[in-house]
């Protein structure tokens, strides 16, 4: 209405495209445009919350009964840090074991370069070397070809593990035949160990969030059931995580296990399917 009055009582005096913003909010017809869009909407919103008015009627009194609970077993608002602090302790534990798993045996050093090069001085591009003795075969390598040439050839950290040309019999003499069997089977396939630690990871934290879920429930079910007849215990938190140890410590096993496969699979095809696009 202000701005109607300032340009004569018209609604729109004129209308270009500007870059200035300003220009826009000074014509009455762009808070004409915004007040009916206001309008549309608020009748929208208005017939939405006639339709569900039920649905948040039940929503709400959900929603008081749910603050009275947490208002009765004030304790369970601490209990999410619990949890909390296990899944940091897992997740520290299976870190520390993955990179020990990584680093696992002794560093292998590989020749890497250029093929060409590699075949002047009767070498294998991937073979395994030893970087002490590989400054002698660059010297030698230098004095037999032209000092002016470069060599594209080098001795580099590959991985860690064990050298396949070494006899693990022999380092192993003491040990009972199955533990060495087991032993060279790891060596030469050592993601097992970290499919394995992954696969823990998953199981871990499964059921320590199929853990705080159940003494949750087990502290509102005690709220549900017992409040009229017997009260509200001061201690149902303790109660209630003393009985899904003792009573129900097997169900959350057993069921986290089903999860952790789950998710190992899942985790299996992921790797597949990015192998395959690549």
């Amino acid at each position: 209405i202000q701005l109607r009055q300032n340009n004569d009582n018209q609604i729109i005096k004129e209308f270009k495209f500007v870059a200035d913003a300003n220009y826009y909010r000074s014509l009455p017809i762009t808070w004409l445009v915004i007040g009916i869009l206001s309008g549309i909407l608020l009748l929208i919103a208005a017939l939405i919350v006639l339709v569900l008015f039920k649905r948040l009627q039940i929503a709400l009194t959900i929603l008081q009964e749910a603050s009275k609970a947490v208002a009765y077993n004030f304790f369970s608002l601490f209990w999410p840090f619990i949890p909390l602090i296990l899944h940091i302790g897992i997740f520290a534990y299976w870190a520390a074991i993955t990179m020990y798993l990584a680093t696992a045996g002794k560093p292998i050093y590989r020749i890497a370069g250029n093929q060409s090069d590699a075949d002047s001085i009767d070498l294998t591009i991937g073979q395994i070397c030893d970087p002490k003795k590989w400054n002698k075969i660059t010297i030698i390598c230098h004095c037999l070809r032209d000092s002016n040439a470069g060599m594209n050839v080098e001795c580099i950290f590959s991985e860690y593990g064990y050298d396949p040309q070494v006899d693990l019999d022999s380092i192993l003499n003491g040990t009972g035949k199955h533990f060495q069997s087991f032993i060279s089977f790891v060596n030469e396939n050592q993601w097992l160990p970290q499919v394995f630690s992954a696969f823990m990871f998953f199981w871990l934290t499964a059921f320590t969030i199929g853990l705080s879920e159940l003494v949750l429930a087990g502290v509102y079910a005690r709220y549900y059931w017992d409040k009229k007849r017997f009260g509200i215990p001061c201690l149902s938190l303790g109660q209630s995580l003393f009985r899904a140890i003792v009573f129900h410590l097997g169900t959350i096993a057993f069921g986290s296990l089903i999860i952790a496969i789950v998710k190992l699979i899942r985790v299996l095809l992921e790797y597949v399917e990015k192998k395959v696009k690549d």
